[in-house]
């Protein structure tokens, strides 16, 4: 949900996937994964620890600005925070810079004190498409250290650029206990880095139909700006979803105020498990994606709680919520979970789905657009990504069209708290299906205006009612699917399909394209498949041409398929083959 503290969201973490994810793998300019360098081991002796926090690129440019990117020639430096987080001060510490794994420049730094931070530089013309930039700490392996898996960063240099805000206490408090993890973490900085491996290990892995390359975009940390406790936010709004309102140099931003430590969310110091925040706070990913204009795909459920009735049909005196024709699925309420779940419907643990993907992808390669904090003025407008038409199928289980089913359409409006939804009894749109089980839906069927999705209302959803054979159905529409065959190039047509269970009509055997009708085109293939009286065998794909009992195709066989002749898109009748 939008401007919820990640204080709060840490108990709405789900129960789907409790076991803990593989370390985020480095990543090769191809997209696919790199092989891990070798590590060499850690000195669980030492307390030496050299710590590469993040990169930063300069010059810095706003979002929002008519320049908010370099050109190609233009000339960046990155500057590369090294810090000591070690016990000790260490006296020569060597420092190597590569772009696209190639060295590109290297350098010592002398005494460098204990929690000192230093930053260092390289200059670079920049060129188009996606490079990697690498800063690594001790590149020959001369220092023994107690974690040698901190020592590097690596990122997209054309990435999505993120910006964290953490007060003091925070800070502290994560360089204190982050080592109790075991995996090689001993700083807020190390910790934070983990969580945007984890963006973009996810979405290199969303590869789905509708993002056959995964999530295109990466996000790179290029600001940790540590404030004492009780800053947050620096100018106005909420402090963790507005940090500071006044920077436009990021993408996204969040902060860390000093009461997150108040309760037991980070308090899990050892176990590595996506349940644990300490390790891997999924939620920030979650917030982060609403920062970036996702939404709550956990919005399109439906609930009939003991508040607020959602669905309010009646099927004659039945009221359909909770009756056989629409059980309640899950706690005395639950009506309908939403298709495509995962990262944005609170599977945080579960990466980018489909839905999130193709969205995210919508605007690969931008800079934010109407703000850099969640949520910002853009959230969800790809709710009105929408075919121009769309061809909606009724089917059997068996894929057989239901012909002349009537299909009633039931609308969302608003009703009470986030994503509340109403849906009456009053249809608002109705069809009849075609011979081939078709109806055509406008554009947007869910609604006379906007699709909305927020506080108060969820509109992204309605309810079919379909009736065919003295049998009624109800079902669920999401948006979502119009928008995923939309992101999918279908943006004039789109075809859906419904499937509902039960008795359907006897086919008219003289129909062998299955399109309802018995036309010129039956007649083409009951022609190519004549044999004549005794004639035979005939051919395996002509066995549905022999009409009349017998073995051959003939006279007897274009008897009854004159009988049955209706013309094209005229409904012909079951009985005529009798």
């Amino acid at each position: 949900m939008i401007r919820m503290s990640l204080l709060l969201f840490a108990g709405l973490l789900v129960a789907s996937a409790w076991a803990g994810l593989p370390p985020p793998p480095p990543f090769c300019p191809s997209g696919s994964p790199a092989v891990p360098p070798a590590r060499p081991a850690a000195d669980p002796t030492s307390t030496a620890d050299l710590d590469v926090a993040y990169i930063e690129r300069t010059p810095r440019y706003d979002y929002d600005a008519a320049k908010n990117n370099p050109a190609p020639g233009d000339a960046v430096t990155f500057r590369g925070h090294i810090r000591n987080t070690g016990d000790s001060a260490a006296a020569s510490v060597d420092y190597e810079w590569r772009l696209d794994d190639v060295p590109v420049a290297s350098g010592t730094l002398t005494n460098l004190g204990v929690n000192e931070e230093r930053v260092v530089t390289w200059a670079w013309t920049w060129q188009a498409g996606d490079h990697w930039i690498k800063l690594r700490v001790d590149p020959n392996n001369l220092i023994a250290e107690s974690s040698e898996v901190n020592n590097e960063v690596v990122d997209r240099t054309n990435a999505i650029i993120v910006g964290f805000w953490v007060e003091q206490s925070v800070y502290d408090y994560f360089h204190q206990y982050q080592k109790n993890l075991g995996v090689g973490s001993n700083s807020w900085d190390d910790w934070a880095r983990r969580q945007m491996g984890y963006w973009n290990q996810f979405s290199q892995q969303a590869v789905y139909p509708t993002t056959p390359n995964g999530v295109l975009d990466r996000v790179r940390i290029d600001k940790i700006v540590v404030v004492p406790d009780g800053t947050l936010p620096l100018a106005g709004g909420y402090p963790t979803n507005n940090p500071d309102l006044r920077d436009r140099t990021v993408d996204l931003m969040w902060g860390f105020p000093a009461t997150l430590l108040d309760g037991s969310m980070y308090s899990n110091h050892t176990s590595v498990s996506t349940g644990n925040p300490f390790y891997y706070e999924g939620s920030l990913l979650h917030e982060l994606g609403h920062a970036r204009y996702l939404i709550d795909t956990y919005g399109f459920d439906v609930h009939n709680t003991s508040s607020h009735h959602s669905v309010q049909i009646y099927e004659g005196s039945v009221y359909v919520a909770g009756s056989s024709y629409m059980p309640f699925i899950a706690w005395g309420e639950v009506l309908y979970y939403n298709k495509y779940g995962m990262m944005m419907s609170g599977g945080y643990d579960q990466g980018w789905s489909e839905y999130d993907a193709g969205a995210l992808n919508g605007i690969a390669g931008q800079r934010a657009c109407c703000g850099n904090c969640n949520a910002p003025g853009n959230i969800g407008v790809f709710l009105d990504d929408l075919p121009a038409n769309n061809h909606l199928r009724i089917t059997d289980e068996a894929g057989k069209p239901r012909r002349g089913a009537n299909v009633r359409i039931y609308r969302a409006v608003g009703g009470s708290g986030w994503y509340g939804k109403t849906i009456d009894s009053t249809p608002d749109l109705e069809f009849t299906t075609d011979n081939a089980g078709y109806v055509l839906l406008p554009r947007n069927p869910f609604t006379s205006g906007d699709i909305q999705h927020t506080y108060g209302i969820a509109n992204g959803i309605m309810v079919l009612r379909i009736a065919h054979l003295d049998q009624i159905w109800y079902r669920f529409q999401e948006v979502t699917d119009f928008n995923i065959q939309y992101w999918r190039g279908n943006t004039q047509d789109a075809y859906y399909t419904i499937s509902v269970p039960g008795p359907n009509e006897t086919p008219v055997s003289a129909d062998f394209d299955g399109d309802g009708d018995v036309d010129q085109e039956d007649f083409g293939h009951i022609q190519s498949c004549l044999t004549g009286s005794g004639g035979g065998p005939v051919a395996p794909d002509c066995d549905n041409a022999v009409l009349d009992g017998d073995t051959d195709v003939d006279n007897g066989d274009l008897d009854v398929f004159v009988n049955c002749i209706s013309g094209a898109d005229v409904l012909a009748e079951p009985e005529c083959a009798e």
